[in-house]
């Protein structure tokens, strides 16, 4: 944690969700022709033709979903091809997402492949600074704090 940033309820939800162990496994040489619903955390590194709903999804480098996707929090490395809704979404180096996407919070690294419309859900929708931004902001507002106190 840097010296400027403060922890917002998302930030906590989404490294309280990190910590959860993974309860269910699909393995590089599993495929699956149907949905999947999950409770829990899933690894993905196999290959679902369908749709898949849960809480925190981990799609694996070897990981392929052929349908759309709907979680709470999702980590993604492999291959989507569908639309995907997740609340907490960070698009990996590697990945590709051939779809719409729909969240409240997205990270994406360089190196990863996203073709189709990103919406923000906007119920959800608030104004977050990083922590250059917050260090800027802080160093702007202190001295036109201490002025109008003088």
């Amino acid at each position: 944690m840097s010296l400027f940033k403060k922890n917002t309820p998302t930030d906590n939800q989404h490294s309280q969700a990190e910590k959860i162990a993974i309860s269910s496994i699909i393995g590089n040489d599993m495929s699956i022709v149907g949905d999947v619903t999950f409770t829990g955390k899933l690894r993905l590194d196999g290959q679902v033709k369908g749709n898949i709903q849960g809480e925190y999804l981990i799609l694996g480098e070897t990981g392929e979903v052929n349908g759309n996707i709907e979680t709470d929090t999702c980590s993604l490395q492999g291959t989507l091809n569908g639309n995907i809704k997740s609340r907490n979404m960070n698009v990996i180096k590697g990945c590709r997402i051939d779809g719409n996407v729909t969240t409240v919070n997205l990270s994406v690294e360089k190196g990863a492949a996203l073709n189709g419309e990103v919406k923000v859900d906007e119920k959800d929708l608030r104004l977050v600074k990083n922590d250059s931004q917050t260090a800027k902001a802080d160093s702007e507002t202190k001295p036109v704090a201490k002025s109008q106190n003088q």
